[in-house]
């Protein structure tokens, strides 16, 4: 027999996009319960201390479009305190064995050479002031660079447009829509630089955190969600187990926010008209959590070469020495593995222990063979730092992502909206986000998304849209010479 309780909105995983949905709820002076299966919040947006240093499940404590970005735009509309360090140059790269500081775009000249900027230029041009052409809609990323580039005349050129794509993406170019980049692409220079939390990732879920339970909001961590249920095509609840006294509750809710993916919302609501039984009629539980378990995988929209999912492998290391000297990401263009390295003890140094800098690589997964992708990154930590690595530079640690934990659900531009067939079952999170809003903007835009449909529902004649407009397009010019201002607000 399953206790029942009585709430307005149930939300299923307390990541960043179940903890920013639950605190606009509550704003709405809603009752708001979070449920989530492990002991902390935060999700791939946190971080855990290993030896003096803040290792992230996920993200790197970076916000792509720092303090002008919808993600701090949320949490400014929230009140949440937070402090964002943005980057101060455009990028630094690593080529032919060394390191270059561009603090604008023009400053790439030293990087790529007159030739190779030139073509930088023009496929600059292309990318960013006219729309992509018919012919142009249906190519992958790959195929639009190689009508127009050589890998062979022109590496690190081509190297730079790849590494972008595997650090912000996951994927690589195979794997994106040229216009999907086009869009991405115009929303990193059009918002302007990326950011670094002072605290780190758990330092800004802790405060969400604080935010909803102090709101009135309930967490429920260590519970597993058993079944999303229905009756006529509507939602009805959720049923969850508290995983330590094995206690059932039957969440009973008008609204339902999933924050765990397409797939896995999917196999929970397994035949979703089998009514969830309370005071005794047990079996119809059992019988929904048996098909839930059966169920296949939704039908999540392909990306251009078929892959479903996006993964990389991130490695956090201690550097007795400063390997970056700005706050923003190095490009690594002479690496066979490693896209870019951040680091973010450069913005807060209790990020790492004492006398210690905190670097984190990220690069794709090639294969899945585990043992491989580390042996490749050992390789590039060799070729970049040397002698240094293995004494002044030691691995922290490696870990790999990919599909629904801990990644991205959806490859860029393989989104879902926030609707589902159930009345009152809506996605956020990043397979929910839309197009051209990339990682955490990308969360955070799902759920703007999510309150602009409940609106439509309640009130469809004008309110005005939670999304806001974007940065106007001259502020992506700013680039030219340096990185565009931060908000004042942040």
């Amino acid at each position: 027999m399953a206790d029942e309780r009585m709430c307005d909105v149930v939300v299923i995983g307390a990541g960043l996009g179940g903890l920013l949905s639950a605190a606009q709820f509550l704003r709405r002076g809603q009752r708001v319960v979070v449920v989530e299966r492990l002991a902390h919040p935060g999700g791939r947006f946190t971080a855990k201390t290993f030896r003096g240093a803040q290792v992230s499940t996920g993200a790197v404590h970076m916000l792509p479009f720092g303090t002008n970005g919808e993600l701090a735009a949320m949490l400014r509309a929230l009140g949440v305190p937070h402090h964002i360090h943005d980057s101060e140059v455009f990028a630094s790269f690593h080529a032919r064995g060394r390191q270059y500081v561009c603090r604008s775009v023009l400053q790439l000249a030293g990087v790529l050479g007159p030739r190779q900027f030139a073509e930088f230029v023009r496929l600059g041009y292309a990318m960013l002031l006219r729309a992509p052409r018919p012919d142009e809609r249906q190519q992958t990323y790959r195929e639009w660079l190689d009508q127009r580039i050589s890998r062979a005349r022109s590496p690190e050129l081509y190297a730079y447009f790849e590494r972008v794509c595997h650090f912000a993406l996951s994927v690589d170019l195979d794997d994106v829509s040229y216009p999907e980049i086009v869009e991405t692409t115009k929303n990193m220079f059009r918002y302007g630089a990326p950011g670094i939390v002072e605290g780190g990732c758990a330092a800004l879920t802790g405060e969400l955190e604080r935010r909803v339970t102090e709101s009135g909001g309930e967490l429920l961590l260590q519970h597993d969600v058993l079944a999303i249920t229905s009756a006529n095509g509507t939602v009805t609840g959720v049923q969850v187990r508290d995983k330590q006294s094995g206690a059932e509750t039957f969440l009973r809710a008008p609204l339902v926010i999933s924050n765990i993916g397409p797939a896995a919302t999917r196999r929970l609501t397994a035949q979703a008209a089998v009514p969830v039984a309370v005071g005794g009629e047990d079996d119809a539980i059992m019988s929904a959590r048996q098909e839930s378990a059966s169920l296949p995988l939704d039908d999540l929209p392909l990306a251009p070469s078929g892959r479903r999912e996006a993964g990389g492998l991130k490695v956090h290391l201690l550097s007795d020495v400063s390997v970056i000297p700005h706050r923003g990401i190095m490009y690594c263009l002479d690496t066979e593995r490693i896209a870019g390295i951040v680091q973010p003890s450069n913005s807060d140094r209790r990020l790492a222990p004492p006398g210690k800098h905190l670097l984190i690589t990220h690069q794709l997964m090639r294969s899945d063979d585990v043992n491989a992708e580390r042996e490749a990154a050992r390789a590039d930590l060799r070729r970049l730092f040397g002698e240094d690595f293995g004494t002044k530079i030691t691995i922290l640690t490696m870990s790999q992502y990919r599909g629904e934990w801990p990644v991205n659900r959806s490859v860029q531009g393989a989104d879902v909206t926030p609707e589902t067939d159930l009345a009152g079952l809506y996605l956020v999170g990043d397979a929910a986000k839309p197009s051209g809003y990339l990682m955490v903007e990308g969360v955070a835009q799902s759920v703007n998304a999510l309150l602009d449909t409940l609106d439509r529902l309640d009130a469809p004649a004008g309110l005005p849209s939670h999304t806001p407009p974007k940065p106007p397009k001259r502020r992506a010019f700013r680039w030219l010479v340096s990185p565009p201002p931060p908000h004042p607000g942040s």
